[in-house]
């Protein structure tokens, strides 16, 4: 239903299986909705079943076809619960299969609340989370009529052109329409995001979502469903801290 293909689902497990039999490694991606989120820990059953070693579900983005339809986000209740079910499998499993959650570093902190027992270990899982890559820190889409967006989820923004310039000179430092998304945190303006304690950490989550639920890409997300105030509270986070994660 969600591809609009009938008989997707049947083929990609058929194409997994073929991958794997040729020795290809093989991962699998699930798109989280309302509709679809209570399915997630049967996925990761079976991409086990199957001897698939990641798996890889994306918080539902706004961009492209999903722009007109925001009612399909899973809510927050509903991605809290998920994230609690993927870190009970995850140790259960053992990390068999490996599983990433994409488009929502919140749930970084989330997971790092979770599982940290010190807080010097808290700061470490969190360290993790600021080397991950962000639309236009660590990654660029680059279109087919050269045009150079921050990524592909920041799809109203061009910072450049390869046609036009050398594509060094488009992702330096010094691209003005460029550095807002190397320097997200600098402009959060929502009540939420622009005080977390982990802004320099999160990025603010999704920037299409601001943008389609409020008009101004530099908005809260409102997937973003975390205490930061509480957890930076519980861990005895100060000022400084931060900044010795992101090695200021």
């Amino acid at each position: 239903m969600f591809r609009g293909v009938k008989g997707a689902f049947n083929r990609a497990l058929r194409g997994v299986e073929s991958s794997l039999k040729a020795g290809i490694p093989v991962g699998l991606r699930m798109t989280l909705t309302r509709y679809n989120v209570g399915e997630a820990p049967a996925l990761v059953e079976l991409a086990r079943s199957r001897g698939v070693k990641r798996i890889a579900f994306y918080l539902m983005d706004l961009t492209g076809r999903a722009k007109g339809n925001p009612d399909l986000l899973p809510t927050r209740e509903q991605l809290t619960g998920f994230v609690n079910s993927m870190i009970r499998v995850s140790e259960e499993f053992k990390g068999d299969p490996e599983i990433l959650i994409v488009r929502g570093n919140f749930v970084g902190i989330h997971v790092a609340d979770k599982l940290a027992t010190s807080k010097d270990e808290f700061l470490e899982y969190i360290q993790m989370i600021s080397a991950q890559g962000d639309c236009g820190r660590k990654t660029i889409s680059i279109y087919p009529d050269g045009s150079v967006k921050p990524c592909q989820f920041i799809d109203w923004v061009d910072v450049g052109n390869v046609k036009e310039r050398r594509l060094k000179e488009i992702v330096s430092v010094e691209n003005e329409k460029l550095k807002p998304y190397m320097e997200v945190y600098k402009h959060l303006k929502g009540p939420r995001c622009s005080k977390c304690h982990f802004k320099t950490i999160c990025g603010g989550g999704s920037r299409s979502r601001a943008l389609a639920f409020t008009g101004n890409p530099w908005e809260d997300d409102p997937l973003c469903y975390i205490n930061p105030q509480e957890i930076a509270k519980r861990w005895d986070i100060r000022e400084g801290d931060i900044g010795k994660v992101m090695g200021n």
